[in-house]
């Protein structure tokens, strides 16, 4: 285990992204290759999908051509379908930018690139373009609400700005995305815990009757347990119970019992 002594202040840095102080290796010739190959496919998926803007804001629509739909540039040019090119190209954008930034900050600025971490960078534009439709989507669904003017006017400038905006920031901050997501998830799909209701009394009650009772009541007869009475009424019916009234539990939990057992021989005469 290493000692107070043995740890160098200089072996972490503060992630500026998360908080957190992360410990650093020293880059290997690896490591440099690596980031400088994620640096050139980055810039390169940057400069690729400006020209795709340019070109689906002029409406060439040369990669739809290329891909064989020449044919239908009147559907190309429906509005929404702008709007859908506009998210997945800033969202493709933002993600381009943010692997940058995060080249820039642990290769140059802390030299502590790590080779593992080059296909955070290969996936960073698509994995941003395709969180950009999924927020697209649900802001036109109405499912979510976020600030910006999404909704109305198709072919409205502000409007193509604002969702050109939404995917790059949808791209950028991809994490924060994941956790934003993650919540509307949890929102939707949200299963109720059981409802909680009284425990109902079953003490007097032969098993039978009290496992019915409870039943009827949603809850499940749990360990039953004999003890001795005296009285022969209070035979083989429930003396005791856990929980009691008036105490609630979830629907479908259990309610243990106490039955009472005759004495042996508690029919004696003198």
């Amino acid at each position: 285990m290493q000692s107070e002594a043995d740890v160098n202040p200089a072996d972490y840095v503060l992630d500026r992204k998360s908080g957190r102080l992360v410990k650093t290796d020293s880059e290997g010739r690896g490591d440099q290759a690596a980031a400088i190959a994620s640096m050139a496919y980055l810039l390169l998926m940057l400069g690729l999908l400006f020209w795709q803007l340019f070109d689906v804001w002029i409406g060439n629509y040369w990669l739809a051509r290329v891909l064989g739909y020449g044919g239908q540039l009147a559907a190309l040019a429906n509005p929404l379908f702008r709007l859908l090119a506009y998210t997945i190209i800033g969202g493709g954008l933002g993600g381009a930018v943010n692997g940058i930034r995060s080249v820039l900050n642990w290769h140059v600025e802390f030299r502590a690139f790590g080779h593992r971490y080059i296909w955070k960078y290969v996936t960073a534009p698509w994995l941003g373009a395709t969180l950009a439709v999924f927020v697209f989507a649900l802001v036109r669904s109405g499912v979510a609400v976020v600030g910006g003017d999404t909704l109305p006017q198709d072919a409205d400038f502000r409007q193509s700005l604002s969702t050109l905006v939404l995917g790059i920031l949808s791209g950028y901050g991809a994490r924060e995305v994941f956790i934003w997501l993650d919540a509307q998830v949890t929102r939707l799909f949200k299963v109720n815990p059981p409802a909680e209701r009284p425990v109902p009394d079953v003490v007097g009650l032969t098993r039978e009757e009290a496992t019915q009772l409870l039943a009827a009541g949603s809850f499940r007869l749990g360990e039953v347990a004999e003890e001795e009475v005296e009285d022969a009424a209070a035979a083989g019916r429930v003396i005791r119970q856990a929980p009691a009234p008036p105490q609630v539990l979830a629907a479908g939990q259990t309610v243990d019992v106490t039955v009472g057992r005759q004495i042996p021989g508690d029919g004696y005469s003198g």
